[in-house]
């Protein structure tokens, strides 16, 4: 029989070999000092630089942390989606490798999940009390503002930053709202909360911590196909009515 754990910190990974050592240092590091029944899943989205194998060395003598890997790139939705499916914590994670949001916040997520029972807890960089760092480039500023704008107003959300690469939550209700997931890039982040919306499950925004970091992996003509996507899978949804 499978051990359970509290904990599954999920870490998907795209091309980030000049990003992941520091942050990865420091969660394993911020782990061993503050966790005690918990595993980090490291999932290589298909890099192409030498991600998986900085990863590999990095977590060598660390029992309770893994990789998974695969050769195509899938996208970010996918990765969690793996790291899910192969996690046995009660309550799962992802966070992004980037470093931008500082392993210090999952003590509080984890602190509000104990307290409050949240099924889905996610962090926000958007309330007045989110402490920002190195705030985004004008340009991101605006795409996210028009995404979060857009989002809300087709799927009726209410949450304010939808975006945030630090999310958690309860494992029955991630395998739910992940179960045939159909975006697995930029709006994974929207279906998902929408799934969990639509199935009343309770959720709360904790404000966070975050700082910009440079290596951004969006194109410039990404935002016009992720606003098209946005719109046919409010369409699908609307259809399965």
């Amino acid at each position: 029989m499978t051990e359970t754990l509290e904990l599954s910190i999920i870490v998907p990974a795209y091309n980030e070999q000049l990003r992941i050592t520091s942050f990865l240092k420091n969660l394993l590091d911020f782990s061993k000092k503050n966790l005690d029944s918990y595993e980090i899943i490291i999932v290589d989205d298909g890099s192409t630089d030498k991600t998986y194998q900085i990863v590999k060395n990095l977590i060598k003598d660390n029992e309770n942390t893994k990789i998974i890997t695969y050769s195509e790139n899938k996208g970010k939705g996918y990765a969690v989606l793996k790291g899910i499916l192969n996690a046995i914590g009660e309550f799962v994670l992802f966070i992004d490798a980037d470093g931008a949001t500082p392993p210090d916040e999952i003590k509080n997520m984890i602190k509000i999940y104990r307290k409050h029972g949240y099924d889905v807890v996610i962090g926000t960089r958007i309330d007045e009390t989110s402490s920002i760092e190195n705030p985004q480039p004008t340009s991101r500023k605006v795409l996210s503002l028009f995404f979060n704008l857009y989002s809300n107003i087709l799927f009726h959300l209410r949450i304010n930053d939808l975006l945030c690469g630090f999310k958690g939550f309860k494992k029955e209700v991630a395998m739910r709202i992940f179960q045939n997931l159909q975006s697995f890039r930029w709006e994974f982040d929207v279906e998902i909360l929408y799934k969990a919306r639509k199935l009343g499950y309770s959720l709360y925004q904790i404000p966070i911590k975050w700082k910009h970091k440079e290596g951004s992996k969006i194109k410039k003509s990404d935002p016009l196909f992720i606003f098209l996507n946005l719109f046919k899978l409010r369409l699908k949804f609307f259809n399965k009515k």
